[in-house]
Parts: C-alpha cells; structure tokens; sequence
C-alpha cells in the first residue's frame, strides 16, 4: 500500500515515516544517524520529490571519498534503502536509488590522512553527555509516530501540528549529532590522577588572585564543551583557562583581558 503524496511534504517527514516503517532488526542507531547525516546534507525542509539523481551522485561521491572510506558501502546502502522504499511509496517518480554508486578505491597519498582535533573533558561532563544522548534518542520514535499521525490529515497547508512535530524532529537529531560528535572526539580525563600533581588541568579546582586589586576567585577548569561562567567553570582553551594549564601555587599569569591586560597568581590547586 503506497502513502498519498500529498500527505508527506519533506524530505525529514519522509525519512522520519520510513525509519517507522522498518522492522526491529533493522532499526538500529547507525541507520537513524546515517539518514540524517544525508537529511541535513538535502536540506530537510525540501520535498522529497525535489531531490535529484546529481545530488544523490554528490552525495554518494562525498560519503565515498576516495573509495577507501570505512564503511562507505554499509552508510550508502543505508540510503539506497530509504530511496527504494520513496520510490515504491510514490514520494518519487524517479529511481534515485540506482545512482546511490561507490567510487572506485584509489591509491592513497602517503600522509594525507585526516586526523579529527580531539579535546578534554570530564568524567562528569562525559557523564552528563551520554544521559542527554540516550534522552534525545527516546524522543525519535514518539515523534515519527507524531509525524505520522499529523501527516495523515488530508489538509497539509495548514497543518500545525505537523509543522511543530517536523520541527522538534529536526531539532533532536541535530543535538544528538551534535553529542555524538562531541563524545567521539573527547578524551575523558582522570581528575584523581591529576589532583595528586598539584599543577591546574583538566577536573582541577584553581584559585588566584589578581595581583593588582587583590580580588580572589575560584575555578574549576573543564573541557571547552563544558565552559558555563555563570558556574565559574572555564575551559582550558579560554584566555584564563590555557594561561593556567600546568602552572602550580605561586606561579603568576599574564592574561589579556576586555579590561586590559591582568596579573594573576595562583593561589590554591585542589
């Protein structure tokens, strides 16, 4: 049984019915985010029946790279399902799946390998990060259903709930790239370790004074996604976090500030 065309409007709704649609063994996380990875690269706001062999040649040449990708095969299969499943639903009159094609794999240069910048963070930050994933990725099946169910009102021009539902969809899938990303470039530090050495890094407590008004304050230094200064928690890679890396109590810092530039000396590391 196909849908009625006039019910699915984007790109987003179309891939949030399709994920409802698969069978508990093939509905796993790395299909969702595979989907979505070429849902924001589309545009998901766009109608489905818009997007065109070119694009889906690009897109396939940019997941491929080279032809040595890992995983480029398994990622565009992913996509060669959900354009298979457009076509036999009527959402698109045109087989796009047939232009989902691997690049051929091609020798590769001696040390142009890509290397991703990795960053620090907390036990408690990697923590926390992980609960708000697992949080977000319960909200995926609620909202498919929503679409659904929105989408089956015939008139679609005016159709607030659908709206808010796509919406909120987009919503929760860029967050949830957002901490994936952030999860797989994060290197977890051991703040017990480093509270023995007495030098200010990453989980470390650090108070210092400024040398010309003699005014204290206390710190904790985190990683760069953690940073809230309303908490007084600063990351290493801000002007007063990176001047502070290393140094240990007694030590002075020079840090160029809004007002100019200040003298700190650090007081106390716990």
């Amino acid at each position: 049984m196909t849908l009625e065309t006039g019910e699915i409007r984007t790109l987003l709704e179309a891939v949030a019915i399709y994920v409802d649609s698969l069978k508990s063994k093939d509905n796993d996380e790395s299909i969702h985010r595979e989907l979505f990875k070429f849902v924001q690269w589309c545009g998901g706001d766009r109608s489905v029946s818009e997007i065109n062999p070119s694009e889906i040649g690009d897109y396939a040449d940019q997941v491929g790279g080279t032809g040595t990708t890992p995983l480029a095969t398994e990622r565009l299969q992913v996509i060669r399902g959900f354009l298979s499943y457009a076509r036999k639903q009527g959402l698109i009159n045109v087989n796009l799946a047939q232009h989902v094609r691997i690049r051929k794999a091609k020798n590769r240069v001696r040390g142009a390998s890509k290397t991703e910048d990795a960053f620090a963070l907390t036990a408690e930050g990697h923590s926390q990060l992980q609960t708000q994933l697992k949080s977000l990725k319960s909200e995926r099946q609620p909202l498919a259903l929503q679409i659904q169910k929105a989408a089956a009102d015939k008139d679609v021009r005016e159709n607030a709930p659908l709206e808010a539902a796509r919406e909120q969809l987009g919503l929760v899938e860029s967050r949830i790239r957002e901490i994936e990303d952030t999860l797989k470039k994060a290197v977890v530090v051991d703040s017990s370790k480093r509270k023995r050495s007495k030098t200010v890094d990453i989980g470390t407590k650090v108070s210092v004074k400024e040398i010309e008004t003699g005014r204290q304050s206390t710190y904790t230094l985190v990683g760069r996604t953690e940073a809230n200064p309303m908490e007084a928690r600063i990351s290493d890679v801000s002007p007063l976090g990176k001047a502070l890396v290393g140094k240990s109590v007694g030590d002075e810092v020079d840090v160029i500030t809004p007002k100019g530039l200040v003298r700190y000396s650090v007081v106390r590391v716990s």
